[in-house]
């Protein structure tokens, strides 16, 4: 099957979407807000899910990682502020996470100078570790709560110690809300399709845009209004309207929301004014090698800079139905691992063609740059690859969308089919391993 009733399938406007600096013109990027990254080069976001069956899952909060998403730790003992208490023999089994040579603090990342010597990344205030053993089994891999017990409240917390190695350690969470005061009537949130964290109405739930300048059609834009005894707060003003009334200002550009958005996860406003952008708090890393289009019906979807269409390649579910709808399709960090990069190798990437990364290329947010087995470097985005599909002729064309495929045997070593579905018993192909091609959403 593939995604042939989808076509014609073309982007509303084929620049990039507003949703990341590198994805701004330059004039756009000259009016927006100075936005910081959500992390620092080298450091990557892993969401961590629960099971809730075979073919879905419940996001429960995000955690840090390294350049590979190994787990990074904090320890409880640590409450001075800039100062690590792991050291020594404590070291040895919780050795430091180091910022590289010439890297800069900024926004909730600082770096600590610990008495051995080593420059240690420390996420709001707490110094970062890794684990020197084996991590404990049940994440990154996805929470499987028939094992735990779904009634167990404690791996849905943030911070959870129910995966932690050792007693006063836990997994290091990634919560930018708890270190940026709001105004009442604004909170921020996790924005898929904005790329990153962003301010969001708390009546409506909808996102807020920023423009410098009042809009030209102001009807679909509502002022988020600040009371008459607000005071600033933070990076937030107050600006007098023309009528007298107040509004919230962030980084010196005025707040708004836009009635044109009909579901959360809408940014219309980004195509209804030239100076909106959504109001972003932190920005998500993207490679320069990707591009965002705004599809009819679609959202955003990832493209290659000559806006040839990317897709992912997951593990074979069992679903009926939705899969096509706006946030049907998803797979958990732990998946796309599995599968890697050995998922499509020697014949198969002749069809699917990997999109490549620099060989100085480092992870960063949701990206991960995983090797080849060519020595080539390869984008991987929440833990699964990223290709392009041969069949794909101009921008916009689908038909790699939809796409199955099943693999009886290993004899091309590509991945372990025990973990993907298919296996080899007694020498004979019993069963295979069943894969599915969707295009790259940034929506799951």
């Amino acid at each position: 099957m593939n995604g042939g009733h989808f076509r014609p399938l073309r982007p509303v406007i084929l620049g990039m979407c507003a949703v990341t600096a590198m994805s701004l013109s330059a004039s756009a990027a000259e009016r927006a807000p100075v936005t910081p990254l959500s992390t620092p080069a080298g450091v990557t976001l892993i969401d961590v899910v629960k099971i809730v069956d075979s073919a879905s899952n419940q996001y429960l909060w995000k955690r840090l990682g390294d350049v590979n998403g190994k787990p990074l730790y904090t320890f409880n003992d640590d409450t001075q502020a800039g100062k690590s208490l792991c050291v020594v023999e404590c070291a040895k089994e919780f050795p430091p996470f180091p910022a590289p040579a010439g890297a800069k603090a900024f926004a909730d990342w600082t770096i600590i100078n610990r008495s051995d010597g080593i420059a240690q990344w420390a996420y709001q205030g707490q110094p970062l570790y890794y684990y020197s053993g084996t991590d404990p089994a049940g994440e990154p891999a996805a929470i499987n709560t028939a094992s735990l017990g779904a009634d167990n409240p404690e791996f849905m917390n943030p911070g959870s110690t129910f995966f932690s190695p050792k007693k006063g350690w836990k997994r290091a969470a990634y919560n930018p809300s708890t270190t940026v005061p709001t105004p009442a009537g604004l909170e921020v949130q996790s924005l898929p399709t904005a790329n990153g964290y962003g301010l969001v109405s708390t009546s409506t739930g909808n996102v807020t845009y920023v423009l410098k300048n009042p809009p030209k059609n102001p009807t679909p834009w509502v002022p988020i209004y600040a009371p008459a005894m607000a005071v600033p707060i933070g990076d937030f003003t107050i600006m007098t309207r023309e009528d007298g009334t107040r509004q919230w200002a962030y980084k010196g550009q005025r707040i708004y929301s836009f009635t044109g958005d009909y579901s959360l996860s809408d940014t219309n406003g980004i195509l209804a004014e030239k100076d909106a952008q959504v109001a972003l708090v932190y920005r998500h890393f993207m490679p320069t090698a990707i591009e965002v289009h705004t599809y009819p019906g679609r959202g955003p979807l990832m493209v290659t800079k000559d806006g040839m269409s990317v897709y992912t390649q997951s593990r074979q579910h069992l679903q009926y139905g939705g899969r096509e709808s706006r946030d049907g399709y998803r797979y958990h960090y732990s998946e796309g691992k599995a599968v890697g990069t050995k998922g499509c190798i020697n014949t198969c990437a002749q069809t699917w063609h990997p999109v490549l990364a620099p060989a100085n290329a480092q992870s960063q947010g949701y990206w991960e740059a995983l090797p080849r087995s060519d020595g080539s470097k390869q984008w991987a985005y929440k833990g699964s690859p990223l290709y392009t599909f041969a069949g794909d002729r101009q921008p916009g064309d689908i038909d790699g969308n939809n796409r199955h495929e099943i693999i009886y045997g290993d004899k091309d070593g590509r991945v372990d089919l025990s973990v993907t579905g298919g296996d080899v018993i007694g020498g004979k192909n019993t069963y295979g391993s069943g894969f599915y091609w969707h295009l790259a959403s940034m929506f799951y």
